[in-house]
C-alpha cells in the first residue's frame, strides 16, 4: 500500500486540566497505487486534521502513518520533510502561491532541494509539462494576480506533482471554485489519478466529486466509516 493508517488518534488538551478531546478515534485507512477516496463528514469532524496527519503535516497522538512502508509518524523532522517533499503531493482549498513568483516559479519551488541532483533543465521541462497538461500553456510568465481561481489552482496542482509524489492530498481543492472550475478540478484530480499512478485521498463537501473517487468514507464522531 502507498499509504496505511493505523489506529490513529488525535487528542488535543483541554484547559485547566480538563481532560483531553478526541477529535480521531482509532481510525485506520490504506490507500494503494492509482487508488482514491474522498473524506466526508460535517464541518468540524476533523476531516482536514485526518488529512494532515496522512500527509505528514500534524503528528497523531498515537497510531502509526506509513507512506511506502515507512513510519513518518516516527520519523525526525529532518527525515520527515524530506520525505513530505519527495513522496507526498499536497493542494489545499486556497492556492498558497508565492504572489512575487512566475506561474512556473512557483511550479518548481518544491523542487529547490533536488536541483543539484536532476538539473534545472529536466525539472523545467517537467513543470511545463505538467502546467501544459493543466491547460497553463499560456500562463507560465503571469503572475497569480493575473489568473482566475480555477488557473490558480490547477497551477498549485502542478506544484504538488512537480516531484513525482507517490500520494496526493487534497483539503477541499474545490471549495473555492465555481461550479465549471470545480467541475474541470475534479475531472484533472481523477485523470491524473490513474496517469501519474498516484494514490489520492481527498476531504470535501461535495457529492458530486466525492462520488468520482474509488471509495467514499464518512468521518463522524471520532470514527471512519464506508458511505454507502
Amino acid at each position: 500500500m502507498i499509504c496505511e493508517l493505523q489506529n490513529i488518534v488525535k487528542e488535543y488538551p483541554l484547559p485547566a486540566g480538563g481532560g483531553s478531546l478526541t477529535i480521531l478515534d482509532g481510525i485506520s485507512l490504506s490507500i494503494g497505487k492509482g487508488e482514491s477516496a474522498a473524506i466526508v463528514g460535517p464541518s468540524g469532524s476533523g476531516k482536514t486534521t485526518l488529512l494532515h496527519i496522512a500527509a505528514g503535516l500534524d503528528l497523531p497522538s498515537s497510531g502509526s502513518v506509513l507512506i511506502d512502508g515507512s513510519d513518518i509518524s516516527k520519523m525526525g523532522e529532518r527525515d520527515l520533510a524530506a520525505t513530505r517533499n519527495s513522496k507526498v503531493g499536497i493542494v489545499f482549498q486556497q492556492h498558497s502561491l508565492l504572489p512575487q513568483c512566475t506561474l512556473l516559479e512557483n511550479a518548481l519551488m518544491p523542487t529547490l532541494p533536488y536541483r543539484h541532483k536532476a538539473g534545472d533543465a529536466a525539472l523545467r521541462k517537467r513543470a511545463v509539462n505538467l502546467l501544459e497538461r493543466l491547460g497553463l500553456q499560456k500562463r507560465l510568465s503571469h503572475f497569480p494576480k493575473q489568473l482566475s481561481g480555477g488557473e490558480l489552482q490547477r497551477a498549485a496542482l502542478a506544484r504538488a506533482l512537480i516531484n513525482r509524489p507517490i500520494i496526493l492530498c487534497a483539503d477541499e481543492p474545490t471549495g473555492s471554485l465555481d461550479k465549471a472550475a470545480a467541475l474541470e478540478m475534479g475531472r484533472l484530480l481523477r485523470e491524473i489519478n490513474k496517469e501519474e499512478g498516484t494514490a489520492l485521498l481527498l476531504v470535501t463537501h461535495s457529492e458530486k466529486l466525492s462520488a468520482e473517487m474509488d471509495k467514499t468514507l464518512e468521518l463522524s464522531g471520532g470514527k471512519l466509516n464506508a458511505k454507502n
